[in-house]
């Protein structure tokens, strides 16, 4: 019973670990899409 709830609690981890990457990875790349856009009228 201990192996099985250590590693529930693991899993758990890892998902919220996923979660964060992937939140990070979407707002760095509203980010640069913005950064896109605004270069893209000064230079347009």
């Amino acid at each position: 019973m201990g192996k099985s709830k250590r590693k529930v609690v693991h899993s758990k981890k890892e998902e919220q670990q996923a979660q964060k990457v992937i939140k990070i990875v979407f707002v760095s790349l509203v980010i640069l899409a913005l950064i896109m856009l605004i270069g893209f009228s000064f230079l347009g």
